[in-house]
Protein backbone atom coordinates (compact mmCIF):
# COMPACT_ATOMS: atom_id res chain seq x y z
CA UNK A 1 0.00 0.00 0.00
CA UNK A 2 2.54 2.40 0.82
CA UNK A 3 4.31 1.40 -2.26
CA UNK A 4 1.14 2.26 -4.06
CA UNK A 5 0.51 5.56 -2.63
CA UNK A 6 4.66 6.92 -3.45
CA UNK A 7 3.97 5.81 -7.02
CA UNK A 8 0.67 7.87 -6.93
CA UNK A 9 2.12 10.74 -5.13
CA UNK A 10 4.95 10.52 -7.98
CA UNK A 11 3.12 10.64 -10.79
CA UNK A 12 0.79 13.56 -9.35
CA UNK A 13 4.28 15.11 -9.24
CA UNK A 14 5.12 14.45 -12.91
CA UNK A 15 1.64 15.94 -13.83
CA UNK A 16 2.49 19.33 -12.09
CA UNK A 17 5.94 19.58 -13.92
CA UNK A 18 6.19 22.22 -16.64
CA UNK A 19 5.78 20.47 -20.22
CA UNK A 20 3.94 17.33 -18.38
CA UNK A 21 0.48 18.53 -19.96
CA UNK A 22 -1.56 15.96 -21.54
CA UNK A 23 -1.07 15.52 -25.32
CA UNK A 24 -3.28 17.88 -27.14
CA UNK A 25 -6.97 16.90 -27.98
CA UNK A 26 -7.02 17.43 -31.45
CA UNK A 27 -10.94 16.54 -31.80
CA UNK A 28 -11.10 20.12 -31.99
CA UNK A 29 -9.14 21.34 -34.34
CA UNK A 30 -9.32 25.32 -34.98
CA UNK A 31 -8.43 27.23 -38.38
CA UNK A 32 -7.27 31.18 -38.57
CA UNK A 33 -9.68 32.96 -41.02
CA UNK A 34 -9.87 36.31 -42.06
CA UNK A 35 -11.78 39.53 -40.32
CA UNK A 36 -15.56 38.12 -39.88
CA UNK A 37 -17.61 38.58 -43.27
CA UNK A 38 -14.14 38.63 -45.20
CA UNK A 39 -14.12 36.35 -48.06
CA UNK A 40 -11.64 33.81 -46.91
CA UNK A 41 -13.78 33.86 -43.66
CA UNK A 42 -16.65 32.58 -45.55
CA UNK A 43 -14.66 30.11 -47.58
CA UNK A 44 -12.91 28.56 -44.29
CA UNK A 45 -16.65 28.45 -42.86
CA UNK A 46 -17.19 26.06 -45.67
CA UNK A 47 -13.68 23.90 -45.34
CA UNK A 48 -14.81 23.73 -41.90
CA UNK A 49 -17.95 22.46 -42.43
CA UNK A 50 -16.76 19.77 -45.67
CA UNK A 51 -13.93 18.50 -42.86
CA UNK A 52 -16.57 18.29 -40.26
CA UNK A 53 -19.59 16.19 -42.66
CA UNK A 54 -17.36 14.07 -43.48
CA UNK A 55 -15.67 13.25 -40.08
CA UNK A 56 -18.20 13.38 -37.11
CA UNK A 57 -15.58 13.22 -34.74
CA UNK A 58 -13.69 16.23 -36.01
CA UNK A 59 -15.04 19.79 -34.24
CA UNK A 60 -13.57 22.56 -36.74
CA UNK A 61 -13.60 26.00 -35.12
CA UNK A 62 -12.71 29.03 -37.50
CA UNK A 63 -11.88 32.10 -36.11
CA UNK A 64 -10.70 35.64 -37.33
CA UNK A 65 -7.52 36.20 -37.74
CA UNK A 66 -5.30 38.09 -40.64
CA UNK A 67 -3.54 37.08 -43.58
CA UNK A 68 -0.03 38.07 -41.71
CA UNK A 69 -0.91 36.67 -38.25
CA UNK A 70 -2.28 33.54 -39.29
CA UNK A 71 0.92 32.12 -39.86
CA UNK A 72 2.43 33.00 -36.39
CA UNK A 73 -0.60 31.54 -35.10
CA UNK A 74 0.24 28.11 -36.70
CA UNK A 75 3.37 28.19 -36.04
CA UNK A 76 2.69 28.99 -32.07
CA UNK A 77 -0.36 26.20 -32.17
CA UNK A 78 -2.98 28.94 -31.40
CA UNK A 79 -4.30 27.58 -34.23
CA UNK A 80 -3.99 23.94 -35.80
CA UNK A 81 -4.31 25.26 -39.54
CA UNK A 82 -4.72 28.25 -41.41
CA UNK A 83 -4.75 30.85 -44.36
CA UNK A 84 -2.19 32.90 -46.21
CA UNK A 85 -1.37 34.01 -49.47
CA UNK A 86 1.64 31.67 -50.98
CA UNK A 87 3.78 34.49 -50.62
CA UNK A 88 3.37 35.22 -47.05
CA UNK A 89 3.99 31.71 -45.76
CA UNK A 90 7.28 31.98 -48.29
CA UNK A 91 8.33 35.14 -46.45
CA UNK A 92 7.54 33.46 -42.83
CA UNK A 93 9.61 30.31 -43.64
CA UNK A 94 12.66 32.55 -44.18
CA UNK A 95 12.62 34.99 -41.76
CA UNK A 96 11.83 37.88 -44.02
CA UNK A 97 10.51 40.92 -43.71
CA UNK A 98 7.69 41.52 -42.06
CA UNK A 99 9.02 38.54 -39.90
CA UNK A 100 12.02 38.71 -37.54
CA UNK A 101 12.94 34.63 -37.68
CA UNK A 102 12.30 31.49 -39.85
CA UNK A 103 8.99 29.43 -39.14
CA UNK A 104 9.80 25.76 -37.65
CA UNK A 105 6.74 24.79 -37.08
CA UNK A 106 4.36 25.64 -40.07
CA UNK A 107 4.04 23.30 -43.29
CA UNK A 108 2.14 23.07 -46.49
CA UNK A 109 -1.25 21.66 -46.64
CA UNK A 110 -3.30 22.28 -49.47
CA UNK A 111 -3.09 24.78 -52.75
CA UNK A 112 -6.65 26.53 -53.48
CA UNK A 113 -4.65 27.96 -56.79
CA UNK A 114 -6.77 30.85 -56.82
CA UNK A 115 -6.05 34.77 -58.33
CA UNK A 116 -5.30 37.52 -55.86
CA UNK A 117 -4.21 40.77 -58.01
CA UNK A 118 -2.81 43.72 -56.68
CA UNK A 119 -4.75 46.70 -57.64
CA UNK A 120 -2.47 50.00 -57.67
CA UNK A 121 -5.34 52.59 -58.08
CA UNK A 122 -4.86 55.91 -58.83
CA UNK A 123 -6.58 59.22 -59.37
CA UNK A 124 -5.98 60.75 -62.99
CA UNK A 125 -6.05 63.62 -61.31
CA UNK A 126 -3.08 63.20 -59.13
CA UNK A 127 -1.21 63.09 -62.57
CA UNK A 128 0.55 60.14 -61.62
CA UNK A 129 1.20 57.97 -64.23
CA UNK A 130 3.70 55.23 -63.30
CA UNK A 131 5.11 53.80 -60.37
CA UNK A 132 8.65 54.90 -61.44
CA UNK A 133 7.32 58.43 -61.79
CA UNK A 134 6.60 58.70 -58.09
CA UNK A 135 9.89 57.84 -57.31
CA UNK A 136 11.71 60.00 -60.00
CA UNK A 137 9.72 62.93 -59.11
CA UNK A 138 9.78 62.49 -55.40
CA UNK A 139 5.92 62.60 -55.23
CA UNK A 140 4.39 64.03 -52.53
CA UNK A 141 1.55 61.16 -52.97
CA UNK A 142 -1.59 60.40 -50.42
CA UNK A 143 -2.03 56.59 -50.41
CA UNK A 144 -3.92 54.13 -48.91
CA UNK A 145 -2.20 51.09 -48.21
CA UNK A 146 -4.87 49.50 -45.89
CA UNK A 147 -4.30 48.02 -42.94
CA UNK A 148 -0.96 47.00 -41.54
CA UNK A 149 -1.80 43.12 -40.70
CA UNK A 150 -3.22 42.76 -44.68
CA UNK A 151 -2.00 41.56 -47.79
CA UNK A 152 -2.66 44.69 -49.40
CA UNK A 153 -0.23 46.50 -47.26
CA UNK A 154 2.62 44.33 -47.10
CA UNK A 155 2.76 43.43 -51.12
CA UNK A 156 2.19 47.33 -51.33
CA UNK A 157 5.52 47.96 -49.39
CA UNK A 158 6.92 45.21 -51.07
CA UNK A 159 6.54 46.50 -54.54
CA UNK A 160 7.56 49.98 -53.71
CA UNK A 161 10.72 49.37 -51.94
CA UNK A 162 11.45 47.07 -55.19
CA UNK A 163 11.12 50.83 -56.87
CA UNK A 164 13.05 52.26 -54.12
CA UNK A 165 10.32 53.95 -52.35
CA UNK A 166 10.18 53.85 -48.81
CA UNK A 167 7.81 55.07 -45.97
CA UNK A 168 9.88 56.98 -44.93
CA UNK A 169 11.13 58.59 -48.36
CA UNK A 170 7.14 59.33 -49.14
CA UNK A 171 6.80 61.21 -45.66
CA UNK A 172 9.85 63.51 -46.38
CA UNK A 173 8.48 63.97 -50.04
CA UNK A 174 5.64 65.69 -48.02
CA UNK A 175 3.12 62.73 -48.76
CA UNK A 176 1.31 60.29 -46.35
CA UNK A 177 0.40 56.61 -45.48
CA UNK A 178 -2.73 55.75 -44.57
CA UNK A 179 -4.13 52.94 -43.18
CA UNK A 180 -8.12 52.90 -43.10
CA UNK A 181 -10.78 50.23 -43.58
CA UNK A 182 -11.50 49.53 -47.66
CA UNK A 183 -14.72 51.24 -47.33
CA UNK A 184 -13.14 54.27 -45.66
CA UNK A 185 -10.68 54.46 -48.59
CA UNK A 186 -13.35 54.68 -51.18
CA UNK A 187 -14.84 57.29 -49.38
CA UNK A 188 -11.59 59.03 -49.03
CA UNK A 189 -11.00 58.76 -53.21
CA UNK A 190 -14.16 60.07 -53.32
CA UNK A 191 -14.05 63.01 -51.40
CA UNK A 192 -10.43 64.01 -52.90
CA UNK A 193 -8.44 62.72 -49.77
CA UNK A 194 -6.15 60.55 -51.61
CA UNK A 195 -3.84 59.89 -54.90
CA UNK A 196 -3.65 56.27 -54.61
CA UNK A 197 -5.14 53.35 -52.95
CA UNK A 198 -4.16 49.92 -52.82
CA UNK A 199 -5.90 46.66 -53.10
CA UNK A 200 -5.69 43.33 -53.49
CA UNK A 201 -7.71 40.11 -53.90
CA UNK A 202 -9.56 38.26 -56.07
CA UNK A 203 -12.05 39.33 -59.38
CA UNK A 204 -12.81 42.86 -59.84
CA UNK A 205 -11.79 45.46 -56.68
CA UNK A 206 -15.56 46.72 -55.02
CA UNK A 207 -13.33 49.85 -54.40
CA UNK A 208 -12.76 50.33 -57.72
CA UNK A 209 -16.52 50.08 -58.87
CA UNK A 210 -17.48 51.70 -55.92
CA UNK A 211 -15.96 55.27 -56.83
CA UNK A 212 -15.08 54.79 -60.68
CA UNK A 213 -18.39 56.62 -61.55
CA UNK A 214 -17.56 59.45 -59.42
CA UNK A 215 -13.53 60.12 -59.68
CA UNK A 216 -11.61 59.28 -63.15
CA UNK A 217 -9.57 56.20 -61.99
CA UNK A 218 -6.38 54.43 -63.61
CA UNK A 219 -4.59 51.36 -62.59
CA UNK A 220 -0.66 51.66 -62.13
CA UNK A 221 0.93 48.39 -64.09
CA UNK A 222 4.15 47.05 -62.38
CA UNK A 223 7.47 46.87 -64.37
CA UNK A 224 8.70 43.22 -65.56
CA UNK A 225 11.93 43.63 -64.03
CA UNK A 226 10.06 44.53 -60.66
CA UNK A 227 7.84 41.40 -60.34
CA UNK A 228 10.98 39.17 -61.54
CA UNK A 229 12.56 40.53 -58.21
CA UNK A 230 9.33 40.23 -56.01
CA UNK A 231 9.12 36.77 -57.20
CA UNK A 232 12.38 35.74 -56.38
CA UNK A 233 12.58 37.58 -53.27
CA UNK A 234 8.82 36.60 -51.85
CA UNK A 235 7.31 34.19 -54.75
CA UNK A 236 4.66 36.24 -55.66
CA UNK A 237 3.09 36.08 -58.81
CA UNK A 238 3.49 37.77 -61.89
CA UNK A 239 -0.62 38.36 -62.85
CA UNK A 240 -2.74 40.75 -65.47
CA UNK A 241 -6.02 42.54 -64.82
CA UNK A 242 -7.38 41.78 -68.02
CA UNK A 243 -8.57 44.60 -70.69
CA UNK A 244 -12.10 43.31 -70.40
CA UNK A 245 -12.00 44.32 -66.56
CA UNK A 246 -14.39 46.84 -65.27
CA UNK A 247 -16.44 46.82 -68.51
CA UNK A 248 -13.16 47.87 -70.40
CA UNK A 249 -12.77 51.27 -68.84
CA UNK A 250 -8.79 51.07 -68.59
CA UNK A 251 -8.51 49.58 -72.34
CA UNK A 252 -5.35 47.64 -71.73
CA UNK A 253 -3.91 44.59 -70.17
CA UNK A 254 -2.19 45.71 -66.29
CA UNK A 255 0.31 43.78 -65.11
CA UNK A 256 0.57 42.96 -61.48
CA UNK A 257 1.09 41.15 -58.71
CA UNK A 258 -0.48 37.21 -58.36
CA UNK A 259 -0.47 35.71 -54.55
CA UNK A 260 -2.30 32.27 -54.77
CA UNK A 261 -3.71 31.57 -51.61
CA UNK A 262 -2.72 28.38 -49.38
CA UNK A 263 -3.91 26.17 -46.38
CA UNK A 264 -1.20 25.67 -43.77
CA UNK A 265 -1.08 23.51 -41.12
CA UNK A 266 1.12 22.48 -37.79
CA UNK A 267 3.11 20.10 -38.39
CA UNK A 268 2.09 18.13 -34.68
CA UNK A 269 -1.37 17.73 -35.82
CA UNK A 270 -1.38 13.62 -36.28
CA UNK A 271 -1.28 12.35 -39.54
CA UNK A 272 -4.60 10.84 -39.43
CA UNK A 273 -6.09 13.66 -38.65
CA UNK A 274 -4.35 15.47 -41.61
CA UNK A 275 -5.14 13.22 -43.75
CA UNK A 276 -8.53 13.37 -42.74
CA UNK A 277 -9.02 17.10 -43.71
CA UNK A 278 -7.40 16.57 -46.97
CA UNK A 279 -9.54 13.78 -47.90
CA UNK A 280 -12.79 15.72 -46.97
CA UNK A 281 -11.96 19.29 -48.67
CA UNK A 282 -10.88 17.78 -51.85
CA UNK A 283 -13.90 15.34 -51.78
CA UNK A 284 -16.36 18.05 -51.20
CA UNK A 285 -14.46 20.77 -53.11
CA UNK A 286 -17.60 21.27 -55.62
CA UNK A 287 -19.60 22.16 -52.17
CA UNK A 288 -16.87 24.81 -50.91
CA UNK A 289 -16.39 26.22 -54.42
CA UNK A 290 -20.37 27.13 -53.93
CA UNK A 291 -19.51 29.26 -51.31
CA UNK A 292 -16.69 31.02 -52.11
CA UNK A 293 -16.68 31.06 -56.19
CA UNK A 294 -13.06 32.59 -56.12
CA UNK A 295 -12.11 28.99 -55.41
CA UNK A 296 -13.23 27.64 -58.54
CA UNK A 297 -9.76 26.30 -59.51
CA UNK A 298 -9.42 24.24 -56.20
CA UNK A 299 -9.20 20.88 -57.65
CA UNK A 300 -7.79 17.27 -55.65
CA UNK A 301 -5.70 16.76 -58.87
CA UNK A 302 -3.03 20.14 -58.04
CA UNK A 303 -4.31 20.60 -54.67
CA UNK A 304 -1.23 19.04 -53.61
CA UNK A 305 0.80 21.14 -56.03
CA UNK A 306 3.23 24.28 -55.99
CA UNK A 307 3.00 24.99 -52.23
CA UNK A 308 5.23 27.32 -50.20
CA UNK A 309 6.77 24.83 -47.91
CA UNK A 310 7.16 20.50 -48.03
CA UNK A 311 3.76 18.83 -47.41
CA UNK A 312 2.54 17.89 -44.24
CA UNK A 313 2.91 13.51 -44.36
CA UNK A 314 -0.73 13.55 -43.78
CA UNK A 315 -1.42 15.40 -46.52
CA UNK A 316 1.13 13.62 -49.13
CA UNK A 317 -0.26 10.28 -47.98
CA UNK A 318 -3.56 11.71 -49.56
CA UNK A 319 -2.54 12.58 -52.72
CA UNK A 320 -0.14 9.68 -53.14
CA UNK A 321 -3.16 7.62 -52.28
CA UNK A 322 -4.73 9.14 -55.11
CA UNK A 323 -2.11 9.59 -57.82
CA UNK A 324 -1.87 13.19 -57.99
CA UNK A 325 1.69 13.28 -56.91
CA UNK A 326 4.79 12.79 -58.90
Amino acid sequence: MKRFFTSLALLLAAALLPGAALAKDYHEIKGAASPAGGAWYVGMGAIGKAISSQNPDLDIAIFPGGGLANVLHVERGASDFGIAAHSVIVAAAKGVDPYKKPTKNVVSMLNLHDSTLLHFIVSKKSGIKSIQQIKDNKMPIRISMSHTAGNSYLFGKWVLEEYGISQKDIASWGGKIYTPSTNDAAAMMKDGQLDAALWIGPGESFMVLDIMNSVDLDILPIDEKVLDSLNKKYGLGRGVIPASAYGGKFGRDILTVNASTELMINKNVPDDIVYKMVKAICEKSADIIIASPYWSKLSPETAGRGLALPLHPGAERYYREKGYLD
